[in-house]
């Protein structure tokens, strides 16, 4: 969870939530829609679904060929004419099971295309404003010996007719369509599948046509409707709303708009909206509230019901729905009056309104926002509700998750996510609320959500680049490799930067590889470990502390491989002089200390447990570089004497071990200016009335004593009550 005095997000998918908290259910409801929306995300699901409801276009076999021949393809033809679904039908022709995604060519995802093997990509026309970025992407398309269909109407493909050959989709009938959408969801024997209106209704229709007629028989079967309901939804209701706004006043319609929009609601509700729909329109309310018709008889205008007493609801299918998108069409002049009154509704203090339907309403405002082209008013609205001061930030998470990945406004959603994200002194509640977004970006353009994630991590304090984190990894679900490598690329780009906030980037993309560095293998390790060394080789002491904990993290999970890369730090390390010591040479130095007094509970270090794959004598630049630093005058390594003391009285308690280790140890405290005379102290200190040391004493003083003539004095010493020593030993064993 992330507190802060602006916003709060949980995160745990248990609660319905509102104000400034954006809760786990309100991101999974918002995940679920865009995931089932075929326009935003493609799922396999829907790719499935598509391909097996797939009535083949008149021209099907053209279209498989030209892919074959190509690769690359346009595909053109109105709204609704299944140019999308025929693209599908044709690449999972030509190789079946072949992964396929939407896909928009902006400059940070087309490097995906060629290093994802062989996919089907599908881009929309009206989002490609730049030809030489689409020129870029068909490229890579056909480096990697994948396919690309791009779609669109035949004018918004003309631009491209240069590079792209492109094929008119020639649609099947919507009734074909209709009935076989019907037999997969089981209705194939029942009244509906020859229902007589559905010929009439689909005549002359489009394939998208008759997909919706089926869906809505569905909803019907579902809710208990009947054929004149079905009918009625699919033409918007159009002849009887027109007949209703015909036949009554200004007051009324406001009421039967406010009604229908907050439904199911209380009277109370019903007039509160209603009023401030008034007020929007410069509506004169002579009479004040007498002006209105009376609650006895609401029900009965607005041919609705009641349900616990005063709560009025609709029952006819889609009837509501239909309401306010029946008067932005029949009134565009009122349109824009009308879409700020359902913006501000949610939090208008006058009408009293339950969390789950102020969603809705926010739901309402942003899909005909978005159907009506105005992303200026959706991102305007976004940054009033993402404001902390007011609360509304789970409100602002909803209309620019509900639009990021629209097919008309998506691309200028998105464009504004990403301003937000570089802005350094955007509101914090603001950039938790971008973050938030781009779980759901991420679902269909994971490079676009991440690019947005990687400038929030940048510019953001801790808590914003936890939540960075968080999102990421989530991410990380469906597309691991995608995640991890684009961290790579965010540590080492971040290394190059000026800016003092690369740290921050380089912090998030470290904590991004060690946690999804279990999910890969050697080749996945080998990387993270370039990348540490990469960024150590920088010699930049601000990534010390980050390089550092990371190093060790992974010293835990993956002591040799991480060894092997300190030791070629340390044994680079020619200046044994605390000054010429590299940040690598150091970094080297501190955790090979930290896995070198690593022990298997109170046994002797894993080093020299005789069961490491290690040579002794090849960890002595580690142990120099550790002397040298030791012995300097800031002596910054604070577990350096305390490993020291554990090898030295490993030595003592093993004879065995006793000359390899104490080599080690010599030959890298005489390598280093003043290292000898501290391992002389040290030893010295530590044997002081203890006899069990006197061997490993004596062979420190031999090679270290200092003027030379006490260091062969003790030499002589030594030899000479080792002579004696021997002697004793040899009597003793005589039989007497």
């Amino acid at each position: 969870m992330t507190v802060d005095e602006d916003v709060t997000i949980n995160g745990d998918g248990n609660q319905n939530v509102f104000g400034n908290e954006i809760g786990g259910d309100v991101i999974l409801q918002q995940l679920n829609f865009v995931r089932h929306r075929a326009s935003m995300v493609l799922s396999s699901d829907e790719i499935d679904e598509r391909v097996e409801e797939y009535v083949p276009a008149f021209n099907h076999v053209q279209i498989v060929k030209a892919l074959r021949n190509f690769h690359v393809l346009a595909l053109a033809g109105p709204d609704g004419s299944g140019v999308k679904t025929a693209a599908i039908a044709a690449l999972r022709e030509l190789r079946p099971g072949l992964a396929i995604r939407l896909f928009a060519t902006e400059k940070d995802d087309v490097e995906e295309i060629r290093i994802s093997g062989v996919l089907g990509y599908l881009v929309r026309a009206a989002d490609e404003d730049d030809t030489s970025r689409l020129r870029s992407c068909v490229e890579a398309v056909l480096s990697s010996g994948g396919y690309l269909v791009v779609m669109g109407t035949e004018a918004e493909q003309r631009r491209f007719a240069d590079h792209l050959q492109m094929v008119l989709v020639e649609p099947p009938p919507a009734e074909a369509v209709y009935r076989r959408r019907l037999e997969r969801r089981g209705l194939g024997s029942t009244r509906w599948y020859d229902w007589p209106r559905s010929r009439d209704l689909l005549d002359g229709s489009l394939p998208g046509h008759g997909r919706r007629l089926a869906d809505l028989v569905w909803d019907a079967v579902q809710r208990g409707g009947d054929a004149y309901q079905v009918e009625q939804a699919y033409l918007g209701w159009g002849e009887e709303l027109r007949g209703w706004f015909g036949q009554h006043g200004l007051l009324e319609r406001i009421l039967m708009i406010a009604a229908t929009t907050i439904a199911p609601a209380d009277e109370d509700s019903v007039y509160g909206a209603a009023l401030t729909l008034a007020k929007r329109l410069d509506v004169p309310l002579e009479g004040g509230g007498l002006a209105w018709h009376p609650s006895a008889a609401l029900d009965g205008l607005l041919d609705a019901e009641r349900e616990d007493g005063d709560r009025i609801v609709f029952r006819r299918l889609g009837y509501a729905e239909s309401v306010l998108r029946h008067v932005c069409t029949q009134h565009p002049l009122a349109r824009l009056d009308l879409l700020s009154w359902l913006s501000e509704l949610p939090t208008d203090p006058v009408v009293t309104l339950e969390p789950a339907l102020r969603y809705r309403l926010v739901e309402s405002f942003a899909d005909l926002a978005a159907d009506y082209n105005l992303p200026e008013k959706i991102v305007q609205r976004a940054e009033h509700w993402a404001d902390g001061r007011r609360r509304t930030a789970d409100l602002a998470y909803i209309v620019l998750a509900r639009t990021c990945l629209h097919p008309r406004v998506g691309g200028r959603v998105r464009t504004r996510l990403y301003l937000w994200s570089k802005e350094r002194t955007a509101p914090r509640s603001l950039k938790l609320t971008v973050i938030q977004v781009c779980e759901v970006l991420g679902q269909t353009h994971l490079s676009i959500a991440l690019t947005r994630l990687k400038h929030l991590a940048t510019y953001g304090d801790a808590e914003i680049r936890d939540k960075v984190f968080e999102v990421a990894c989530s991410l990380a679900r469906n597309n691991p490799p995608a995640v991890f490598r684009t961290a790579l690329q965010w540590c080492r780009t971040a290394a190059r930067m000026s800016d003092r906030a690369n740290i921050n980037r380089i912090e998030v993309g470290l904590r991004l590889l060690c946690t999804l560095l279990p999910q890969g293998g050697p080749a996945e390790l080998r990387d993270v470990l370039g990348i540490i060394d990469f960024l150590a080789a920088q010699g930049d002491s601000r990534f010390r502390p980050l390089l550092l904990k990371n190093l060790l993290q992974l010293a835990a999970e993956y002591p040799w491989p991480v060894l092997d890369l300190l030791l070629s730090w340390t044994r680079g390390a020619d200046d044994r002089s605390t000054r010429g010591i590299t940040l690598q040479a150091s970094l080297g130095a501190e955790v090979f200390l930290a896995l070198a007094g690593k022990r298997n509970g109170s046994g002797p270090p894993v080093f020299l447990s005789g069961h490491a794959p290690v040579d002794l004598a090849g960890l002595t630049p580690a142990w120099s570089v550790a002397f040298g630093i030791a012995s300097g005058p800031e002596r910054r390594l604070p577990e350096f004497e305390e490993v020291l003391r554990l090898w030295l009285e490993t030595a003592v308690a093993r004879p065995a071990l006793r000359p390899l280790v104490l080599s080690s140890l010599l030959d890298a405290a005489e390598s280093t200016t003043g290292g000898g005379r501290l391992l002389l102290n040290l030893v010295t200190s530590w044997s002081n009335g203890r006899p069990e040391w006197r061997r490993v004493r004596e062979a420190v003083y031999v090679r270290l004593l200092q003027p030379d003539w006490q260091r062969w004095l003790l030499i002589l010493w030594v030899w000479f009550r080792s002579l004696f020593e021997n002697r004793s030993r040899g009597r003793a064993r005589r039989p007497s």
